[in-house]
């Protein structure tokens, strides 16, 4: 069937007025399904402190396919913690979102679960050691069988002393046809930190939206980077990062206003007056990453936990050479994030398929 494009109303998507799909031609029968329609969620739209803000590309919902990707941009603000009996741990750090990047489904999504393993030598579990909790005659078996335990281990430790010692090089150890069990095992090390790279391939359809990629590309580039001034133009330290942070976001909203383009020489004056003035680099955002269906996450995929971005690429070129439009902007836009996360996985994360 034939697919009619464009948009079914002036908001940008969902986030304005609900946009349902009802103006592609299907087959399926979706009625009172609400996962072909996109609406809006009052966590995304509203905070109690200050309103999140809200870059989308792109700007209808047809476009997606109706599949998100939600990349939620979190600072830290300090805050006071109640902690009985315990002197001076009454602070911590509680996370503010102040923004949302909605973005169509990344062009490759896996994600991997690894723990870390160190080979080791003489690794039987019941040789030298004891069962602390037991108690009464259990104490008394557990006791002389962990003696027991220990002896037999010095005992294979001699042995595996004396062989080394006895045996002129390496191959004298086969001499008998045979060598000193080694007892090899793993030592459980912990979990590892999983690291997600996810990338989008964006072409506009209008000036409108291709605005809208810049502005997407831009909040990328603010969020991966360090600030180095607080908003008073001091050091950025705890207790102003926030406001700094609030601060990029509200440039990134006006970014491309006015059409004027910087001369290389004021930005080089910038530069410099910045770089004489960094005594500290403020923390950059964390990012939460959930792929929706609709007006839903999507329980069939996972979730990306509290992240850093490790780094931010741009190819303005992804076809392999250079094309743009009349006004200069690039006819295709790839954007790759590399995102590390802040935390391990555990089996309470795990819920279902739709975990993390």
């Amino acid at each position: 069937m034939a697919v009619k494009k464009g948009r079914s109303g002036p908001n940008i998507g969902s986030h304005g007025t609900a946009i349902s799909v009802s103006d592609v031609s299907s087959s399926l029968s979706h009625d009172g399904d609400s996962s072909f329609t996109f609406k809006p969620d009052p966590s995304d739209t509203t905070k109690a402190s200050n309103g999140a803000k809200i870059f989308k590309f792109p700007l209808d919902d047809v476009s997606a396919g109706n599949f998100w990707t939600r990349l939620i941009i979190n600072t830290w603000v300090p805050t006071t913690r109640e902690h009985s009996g315990i002197k001076g741990q009454g602070s911590g750090l509680d996370k503010d979102s102040i923004a949302n990047i909605w973005l169509p489904m990344p062009l490759t999504l896996s994600t991997s679960y690894n723990q870390n393993y160190t080979e080791a030598e003489n690794m039987l579990v019941t040789e030298g050691t004891a069962d602390i909790g037991a108690g009464g005659g259990n104490a008394t078996d557990t006791a002389a069988a962990t003696g027991a335990g220990i002896i037999k281990q010095m005992v294979n430790e001699v042995q595996s002393g004396l062989s080394d010692l006895t045996n002129v090089n390496s191959s004298g150890k086969m001499a008998k046809g045979s060598i000193q069990n080694n007892k090899m095992g793993l030592v459980y090390d912990g979990a590892s930190l999983r690291s997600h790279t996810l990338g989008w391939r964006m072409i506009p359809k209008d000036r409108e939206e291709q605005k809208a990629i810049e502005t997407v590309c831009f909040a990328f580039k603010k969020f991966a980077s360090p600030v180095v001034k607080g908003p008073l133009g001091g050091d950025t330290t705890i207790h102003n990062s926030a406001k700094a942070h609030q601060l990029a976001v509200d440039a990134i909203e006006k970014a491309g206003e006015g059409g004027k383009v910087a001369s290389a020489t004021s930005l080089l004056e910038d530069i410099e007056d910045s770089l004489a003035s960094i005594g500290r680099l403020g923390i950059p955002v964390t990012v939460n990453v959930e792929f929706w269906f609709g007006a839903e996450r999507n329980m069939h995929l996972f979730q990306i936990k509290d992240s850093f971005i490790q780094s931010v690429e741009v190819n303005y070129t992804p076809t392999g050479t250079w094309n743009a439009y009349e006004d200069g902007a690039p006819i295709e836009t790839q954007l790759n994030v590399v995102l590390k996360e802040n935390a391990i996985i555990t089996q309470s994360d795990i819920q279902q398929s739709g975990g993390f």
